[in-house]
């Protein structure tokens, strides 16, 4: 199981913190509760969505303790994947940073906005499932995207403006 949702779920964490090492530290957790969780586990929805549950639960606890730290996005492995990019270093570099800069901006949205932002766009969820997931209505899962994409387009522009990366 953890071979199976392990990946999407360190992308989607990874997304939401801005922060690769939180990340593992995040989805590690998450698979550690759902394990515990597992004898529980009614089977009112799907295990997929139940666990992404178990995870966005988990990533907003990690938020909520790292709100006044600051984050490091650039590590040893994500060097060794400019290395390894293919085609124009100079690319894959702007590449990078521009991902780093969208992933700083997500983790500044609200726990609900950013996960409902990276369910959909980033996990390809739809509506009905993310509102399993956060356990919300539809409705609301529309709401929480619009709202997402509106404070993401002023967080962008304020990157831009202040020549972040």
């Amino acid at each position: 199981m953890a071979k199976e949702f392990a990946p999407r779920l360190y992308r989607h964490a990874y997304r939401s913190l801005g922060d690769s090492h939180l990340a593992a530290e995040a989805v590690q957790e998450t698979l550690v509760r759902v394990h515990r969780s597992l004898p529980d586990f009614r089977g009112e929805c799907a295990l997929g969505t139940w666990i992404y549950r178990i995870a966005v639960n988990t990533i907003t606890s990690y938020r909520r303790r790292r709100h006044n730290h600051s984050i490091s996005f650039v590590g040893t492995g994500d060097i060794q994947y400019i290395i390894d990019e293919e085609g124009d270093l100079e690319e894959a570099f702007d590449r990078k940073l521009e991902c780093e800069r969208l992933a700083r901006c997500i983790a500044k949205l609200s726990p609900r906005e950013s996960a409902a932002i990276t369910l959909f766009y980033m996990d390809g969820y739809g509506y009905k499932e993310i509102a399993s997931i956060l356990e919300t209505s539809v409705d609301c899962v529309g709401l929480l995207l619009h709202r997402g994409r509106e404070h993401l387009r002023v967080l962008l522009a304020g990157t831009r403006e202040r020549g972040e990366i």
